[in-house]
C-alpha cells in the first residue's frame, strides 16, 4: 500500500490535534489534582495515598480493559458512527459489555477486601481505606464499559470529554477535600464520586442516542484483551505499590511524586489509543496500512518522550519546587533517572494497540513474562530505589522490543478479512 495521501492525513491530523487539546485540559486537571493532595498531605501522607491510588490506577486501567474490550468488538460489527438505534439488542436490559461490568467490577472489588489485611499492614493504614477504595470499583467498569461503546462507533471526542470532564469535577472535589482538612480517605472519596457521576453521565447519554452493546459477554477475544490490558497496566502501576512496601515512607513519597511527572509519557499513546484502536480493528486486514499507522505512532510517541524526559531533565528541580515544595527535594535526584525507565514504557504501551486491536494471544504471553520479570527486579534491588530503577527500565526495554516483535508476526501477509480479523489472534 502506498503512503497515506495528504487529504487522510489532514483529516487524521486534524482529529488528533482536537482530541489532544481536549485531552491537554484533562491532564492539566489531573496534574493539578496531584499537586494539590500533595502539597496538602505532605510526603508521608502523600506516599499513603499513592500507594491506594495505584491500586485505584490498576482498577481504573484494568477497567479500560473493558473499554478497549467493548471498543474492539463494538468497531468491528458497527459501521462507522453508527447509533445502534436499529439494533434488537437495544430491547435488552443487560448488553453483554454491562454483564461483563458487573462481573469484573464485583470480581475485582473482592480481590481488593480479599488483599486488604495484606495492604493494611504493608502500607501502615486503616481498613477505611480499603473499603472507601472498593467502593468505587464497580463504578469505575459500568463508566468504562459505556465509553468503550463510544469508542466503537467513532464517538472519540464523546469519550475524551466525558474523560476530561471527570478530570476538572475530581480537581475541583479534591481542593475542597483539602482544605477541609479530610486527608487521604476525603481525596479518594472524591475518586469515588467522581466515577459514580461519570458512570451515570455516559450511560444516559448511550440510552438517549439509542447507542447499545451488541457483543457478547467473555468471548474468547473479550478475555484476551482484557488479560492483556490488565496485565500492562499492572506493569506501569505496581511501581509505586512496591516501592511503597520495600522503602521508608519517605523515600516512597519522593519517588511517587517523581512517578506523577515522568508517567506524563504514557498519557500520549493512551490519546493515540483513543482514536486508533477501532481504525487499526477495521484495518487488520491491511497489513502495511497497520504497520504504517504503528511506525508512525511510535516515532511520535518516541519523541514526545524524549521531549518529556529532556524537560525533566533540564528543569527537573525547578518544577518540583513549584509544585511539590522543599519537602520533597529527594525527588530531584530521581527524576532524571525515572523518565529514561519510563521512556521504553510509553513505546511498549504504543505498540500495545495494535496487539490490543488484533486480540494478540502471544502479547498477553510477553505481558505476563514482562510483569514476572519486572516483580523479580523489584523484590531484588529494594530498598535501593536507584536499582529499582534500572531494572524496571530493563523490563521495559525487553517489553517493547518483545511487542514489536509480536505486532511483526501479527501483521505478517495474511487473507483475512477486517470485519473477521479481530475475532481472530494472528500471533
Amino acid at each position: 500500500m502506498s503512503t497515506p495521501s495528504k487529504s487522510r492525513l489532514g483529516t487524521h491530523g486534524r482529529a488528533l490535534a482536537e482530541i489532544t487539546a481536549i485531552s491537554a485540559l484533562g491532564i492539566l486537571a489531573t496534574a493539578g489534582f496531584q499537586v494539590v493532595a500533595a502539597r496538602g498531605l505532605g510526603t508521608e501522607q502523600f506516599g499513603l495515598l499513592a500507594a491506594f491510588l495505584a491500586v485505584v490506577n490498576v482498577v481504573a486501567v484494568g477497567s479500560s480493559a473493558l473499554r478497549n474490550s467493548v471498543a474492539v468488538a463494538t468497531a468491528a460489527v458497527e459501521p462507522t458512527g453508527a447509533s445502534g438505534t436499529d439494533s434488537p439488542s437495544r430491547r435488552r436490559h443487560l448488553d453483554g459489555p454491562f454483564i461483563e461490568a458487573l462481573v469484573l467490577g464485583g470480581a475485582a472489588t473482592v480481590v481488593v477486601l480479599a488483599i486488604g489485611p495484606l495492604l493494611v499492614g504493608s502500607l501502615d493504614a486503616s481498613w477505611l481505606l480499603v473499603l472507601v477504595t472498593a467502593l468505587g470499583i464497580v463504578p469505575y467498569f459500568l463508566f468504562a464499559r459505556a465509553q468503550g461503546i463510544l469508542q466503537g462507533v467513532d464517538a472519540t471526542r464523546s469519550v475524551v470529554w466525558w474523560t476530561t470532564g471527570s478530570q476538572l469535577l475530581q480537581l475541583g472535589l479534591t481542593t475542597i477535600a483539602v482544605v477541609t482538612g479530610t486527608g487521604a480517605l476525603g481525596v479518594l472519596l472524591v475518586v469515588v464520586v467522581t466515577a459514580v457521576l461519570g458512570a451515570v453521565g455516559a450511560g444516559l447519554q448511550l440510552r438517549r442516542a439509542g447507542i447499545v452493546g451488541r457483543a457478547s459477554a467473555f468471548t474468547a477475544q473479550s478475555i484476551t484483551v482484557l488479560l492483556l490490558t490488565v496485565t500492562f497496566a499492572w506493569m506501569t502501576n505496581a511501581d509505586v505499590v512496591l516501592v511503597r512496601g520495600g522503602a521508608s515512607p519517605h523515600d516512597s513519597g519522593a519517588y511517587a511524586a517523581g512517578a506523577v511527572l515522568v508517567k506524563t509519557m504514557l498519557i500520549v499513546p493512551s490519546i493515540l489509543s483513543l482514536y486508533l484502536l477501532p481504525r487499526f480493528v477495521r484495518a487488520s486486514g491491511d497489513r502495511a496500512r497497520t504497520r504504517q499507522g504503528l511506525n508512525l505512532t511510535l516515532v511520535f510517541t518516541l519523541v514526545t518522550g524524549i521531549a518529556i524526559s529532556g524537560g525533566l531533565w533540564l528543569l527537573g528541580g525547578p518544577i518540583v519546587d513549584l509544585l511539590y515544595g522543599p519537602a520533597y527535594a529527594e525527588t530531584v535526584g530521581l527524576l532524571p533517572w525515572m523518565a529514561l525507565m519510563c521512556l521504553p514504557w510509553s513505546m511498549a504501551q504504543a505498540v500495545l494497540i495494535s496487539l490490543t486491536a488484533g486480540a494478540s494471544r502471544l502479547g498477553l504471553v510477553i505481558a505476563l513474562g514482562a510483569a514476572l520479570l519486572q516483580l523479580a527486579g523489584f523484590l531484588v534491588a529494594l530498598p535501593d530505589i536507584l536499582l529499582a530503577i534500572a531494572l524496571n527500565g530493563a523490563s521495559g526495554t525487553l517489553a517493547l522490543v518483545a511487542f514489536y516483535i509480536a505486532h511483526l508476526v501479527r501483521s505478517r501477509p495474511t487473507l483475512v478479512t477486517a470485519t473477521n480479523a479481530p475475532t481472530q489472534s494472528a500471533s
